[in-house]
């Protein structure tokens, strides 16, 4: 008998950087994410299962969520149902399609401990979009029992089977008001091109290897762009890490970027 797969949809999250409901922004056809997202789970998988605190109520299949981060609850989702495979997607998702969750389903590799992409930033995997075996239940129990509560951490131990993203955005997450507003112009198409000036310091600029440059982007916002920037030089830095400025002003990662505007991201310097 062939070993079902099921899907697991992370909404218990608190949210913090978004400032409302992650699982309840609507991006598009008038759908909070949270429909929109079990619909494209219910699509490939035999039973969908949200997962949040037992005081939630969204009308669907869920398991409770111990409200110890993500790793948990599909530790709590592989107990509730062990001989399961599990497609497991975080809720911050909203570009993500069905031909990529397709793609997933038809690549993933049952040998592996778990299947899932590479992420277009740092080319890691990204475990809140992958398939857990349930070889992988031991090893998910044993990282919590050592108090290592970071999936990726726990996927890049295993045998996991990495793809390549067919469409690269997919997998961008809007965690931040600034988020959303790039996902907002890839839905509307609404990106256009412009020209700014970027300097760097510290070990951006060791990394970058220049003083500073002239990039052409189509991003909206500096958090956008420092993505981007990210991607390319593989900063190792995220975003709260760092301060930015744009126009010699001290200045918020969803203002919005003009043509010629000058950004600074300064890093954090080590004292002595």
């Amino acid at each position: 008998m062939a070993t079902p797969l099921y899907g697991l949809l992370l909404v218990g999250g608190k949210s913090s950087r978004m400032g409302q409901n992650k699982a309840q922004l609507i991006y598009r056809d008038d759908t909070p994410e949270w429909l929109r997202l079990h619909s494209l789970l219910s699509a490939v998988c035999q039973s969908t299962f949200l997962s949040h605190p037992e005081d939630q109520d969204f009308g669907v299949p869920y398991i409770a969520d111990p409200a110890d981060g993500p790793l948990a609850a599909i530790h709590a989702a592989q107990a509730a149902h062990p001989g399961a495979r599990w497609l497991v997607l975080a809720c911050d998702l909203p570009l993500l399609d069905s031909e990529t969750l397709q793609n997933l389903v038809e690549h993933s590799n049952q040998t592996h401990h778990a299947t899932g992409y590479l992420s277009r930033i740092d080319q890691r995997i990204e475990p809140l979009c992958s398939i857990y075996e349930p070889s992988s239940r031991p090893h998910i129990e044993a990282a919590l029992k050592a108090n290592t509560f970071c999936p990726r951490s726990v996927l890049e131990s295993l045998d996991t089977h990495t793809l390549t993203l067919p469409n690269p955005h997919a997998l961008d997450n809007a965690n931040s008001p600034a988020d959303a507003l790039e996902v907002r112009s890839h839905l509307t198409q609404t990106r256009s091109k412009k020209s700014v000036q970027i300097q760097y310091f510290a070990q951006l600029r060791e990394l970058a290897q220049c003083d500073s440059e002239s990039i052409t982007t189509e991003c909206v916002t500096a958090s956008g762009l420092y993505e981007d920037l990210k991607a390319r030089y593989h900063f190792p830095h995220k975003q709260k890490q760092l301060m930015l400025a744009i126009n010699d002003d001290f200045a918020d990662w969803a203002t919005p970027l003009n043509e010629g505007d000058s950004i600074v991201y300064i890093p954090p310097v080590a004292g002595g």
